[in-house]
């Protein structure tokens, strides 16, 4: 060390003390859109070239020559508002929706059915891709393999992919099969006995149908979290926006329960999330729990006499406005979907995000000037008289218009909740071959 100490300081002092550094820069950002402006439709006359060829006809548009620059590409869908912010170089730009595409916007099941179509491969059916769910085939070290697997040297298996926000995580795999978004259909894929495979030498796990339940419930919190970071954001004190969220009253609670109708407008869907009770042992209320990884198991004891309650009812917004004898199941009526929480988040941790990022909704909600939240610090309910009808309820109203999508995006939480609820209903089993019918085409169908 004493030698190399003073050729090191000696070396140093020979060094120039101005360096020359190169240039940092930035690697080229991918164009948003591939949209350019055409030049005009060439002729291919030969009287309009006189005695010239058509290859030595205007060269920097020639056809033949440069015929890349006659492809028509597809400009930047619009959105719900314009942002000003635009980058240099771009020769397009997203412009505003128009008051009915907006309309159209705020509508989860009108963009439900316009996602792209795939054929599941449990009922060979072509479906959009919300009313699938987006299994990737992925290889896994033989340590993992389960007891319950007749094959074990299987070495591939199923797992679900895409089915949290792109803000989160990214999407695995780029080939994927899909299949309905239904336990049975999970559970007819994990069936060994069956001969619908996307693939060879796939197993499914025997826990894919639960981890798949836990993904969508997770997207539920994400679309919340995405939407209170959105709103937490851009909000700006006017009382002259809609609402987004509100917290029903027990009033209107109780007209939705004597009526069986919401007369809200604009109503997208209804949660009933009530608080958390402590736990017995720890004496501590639950966490918030937002982890992709699976849920841990329950320290309370199951209730000995159970309700059963279902997960999620759809509720009139009206009263009936045709007999029984006239226009009964002609006119489809519009319906709002009710959520029992506690069912839908059957985890505590779960189901405490769920309660948390609501609270923090009507907290911004009430810091823009547009709503009364009746809560103290730390999320409890003020103390007010039972008899009082202006009491907050467990109840949350979620609303989405043509004038709400320009503060958020509800829809995208409310699309959420009924891919979960798709997926939780235990009504008929879409995967048996009585299920179809007879409109529907598959690529099994022998043409006529």
């Amino acid at each position: 060390m004493a030698r190399i100490l003073p050729r090191l300081l000696a070396q140093l002092q020979r060094q120039p003390l101005v360096q020359d550094f190169s240039k940092f820069t930035l690697p080229r950002r991918r164009p948003r859109s591939l949209y350019r402006p055409v030049p005009p439709p060439p002729s291919f006359k030969p009287s309009d070239h006189d005695t010239r060829s058509i290859l030595l006809h205007h060269p920097p548009t020639n056809p033949i020559t440069r015929s890349r620059l006659h492809l028509r590409h597809k400009s930047l869908p619009p959105l719900p508002r314009r942002f000003t912010s635009r980058r240099n170089n771009e020769k397009d730009s997203s412009r505003p929706m128009t008051t009915e595409e907006r309309q159209f916007w705020s509508s989860p099941y009108l963009r439900m059915l316009a996602s792209p179509l795939r054929q599941c491969v449990t009922t060979f059916r072509f479906l959009p891709t919300d009313f699938l769910v987006r299994l990737a085939i992925n290889r896994i070290p033989a340590t993992h393999y389960p007891k319950a697997w007749k094959r074990p040297e299987a070495p591939q298996t199923f797992i679900p992919d895409g089915l949290q926000h792109t803000k989160f995580t990214a999407r695995r795999s780029g080939k994927a099969h899909y299949t309905l978004c239904s336990r049975h259909a999970i559970n007819h894929l994990s069936d060994p006995s069956t001969k619908r495979r996307a693939a060879h030498s796939v197993q499914a796990h025997p826990f894919l149908a639960d981890h798949v339940a836990h993904l969508l419930r997770l997207r539920v919190l994400q679309e919340l979290e995405l939407l209170a970071d959105h709103l937490d954001a851009s909000n700006s004190k006017s009382k002259s926006k809609p609402r987004l969220l509100r917290r029903l009253t027990l009033s209107e609670w109780r007209i939705i329960v004597e009526t069986g109708t919401i007369p809200h407008p604009g109503a997208l869907a209804v949660l009933v999330v009530p608080p958390l009770q402590k736990d017995r042992i720890t004496r501590l209320r639950p966490m918030p729990n937002m982890s992709a990884a699976p849920p841990p198991p329950d320290t309370l004891p199951p209730p000995k006499n159970p309700v059963v309650t279902p997960p999620c009812v759809l509720y009139p917004v009206r009263d009936a406005q045709w007999g029984r004898d006239v226009g009964e199941g002609v006119l489809p009526e519009e319906r709002v979907p009710l959520y029992s929480g506690p069912v839908l988040f059957p985890e505590r941790g779960q189901r405490a995000a769920l309660h948390a990022l609501l609270l923090r909704l009507l907290t911004i909600e009430h810091n823009s000037g547009r709503v009364h939240v009746h809560t103290k610090e730390g999320g409890k309910a003020e103390k007010q008289d039972d008899n009082d009808k202006s009491k907050p309820s467990h109840a949350f109203l979620l609303s989405s218009d043509a004038e709400t999508v320009l503060r958020g995006d509800t829809a995208a939480v409310a699309i959420a909740l009924w891919r979960l609820r798709m997926f939780e209903d235990p009504g008929e089993d879409m995967t048996s071959e009585s299920a179809a019918t007879g409109w529907e085409w598959t690529r099994r169908q022998k043409r006529m």
